[in-house]
């Protein structure tokens, strides 16, 4: 591990993080990708009852108010991350509900309520997949949607190797980022393959009905330069389950 850099749990790192999250984010290359995917997977949620697990500061909450759904739940891990989220509803007077939920425990949402749920860029923090598909499965309805999105595995793996090769031990994949007192911070993630992802929702009663891996194109390689070796690669994964009927 670095000597000078603080290793955190997800919920003491996001707490950290979430008075400069958004800015952060902004005109990232993978959040690019990744929100075209995402939203092109969700199912029409005029009406419905919806929610955005992992919601962070209340990125995909605010789409899906703003999509027209008649309900929509923003739950997160981080109070702090949730208060800045609050702050974002409560400024564009959209009438959104937070609540601090953990997927590894308990999710503030009563059973088979939800037409639809987005859990996005949040998985790889989690060790427990088949406890938080599970959990995610046990808040739809029959014919419900899941919509996941995450960091493309193959880019995980590879930063894995690429330290290993280099310090002799595996020290990544990790968030690494430098808080407002000038620390560096890491949390850690969780390379999951696309399997683990299919078959933890397989057990919990969902099915893999649409797969997007966007890709690094020229494009996209000249607006960010640093992704030019990276043409051809894989940034993101989109995934849409439905629970069984």
């Amino acid at each position: 591990m670095d000597d000078d850099a603080f290793y955190f749990s997800p919920a003491e790192g996001f707490a950290r993080l979430a008075d400069t999250y958004d800015l952060r984010l902004s005109g990232n290359p993978v959040l690019l990708l990744e929100t075209t995917q995402t939203l092109a997977a969700l199912p029409n949620v005029a009406g419905k009852a919806v929610a955005d697990v992992g919601c962070g500061t209340g990125r995909y909450a605010v789409q899906l108010m703003r999509l027209g759904a008649e309900k929509v739940a923003g739950v997160d891990l981080s109070p702090a991350m949730l208060e800045m989220a609050q702050r974002k509803s409560h400024k564009a007077e959209l009438p959104i509900e937070w609540g601090v939920g953990d997927l590894t425990t308990h999710l503030p949402i009563p059973d088979a309520t939800l037409d639809a749920a987005v859990c996005a860029l949040t998985l790889t923090f989690v060790e427990a997949l088949n406890t938080a598909f599970a959990e995610l499965a046990r808040v739809l309805k029959p014919g419900g949607v899941l919509v996941v999105s995450e960091l493309h595995p193959l880019g995980l793996t590879l930063e894995r190797a690429a330290s290993s090769a280099v310090f002799r031990k595996d020290r990544a994949p990790y968030l690494r980022f430098t808080d407002l007192q000038g620390q560096e911070c890491r949390i850690a993630r969780i390379p999951h393959t696309l399997a683990d992802y299919v078959n933890a929702a397989y057990s919990a009663g969902l099915t893999l009905t649409f797969v997007a891996e966007p890709l690094v194109d020229t494009r996209l390689a000249v607006t960010f330069g640093h992704l030019k070796e990276k043409i051809g690669l894989p940034l993101a994964l989109v995934l849409r389950f439905q629970k069984c009927m």
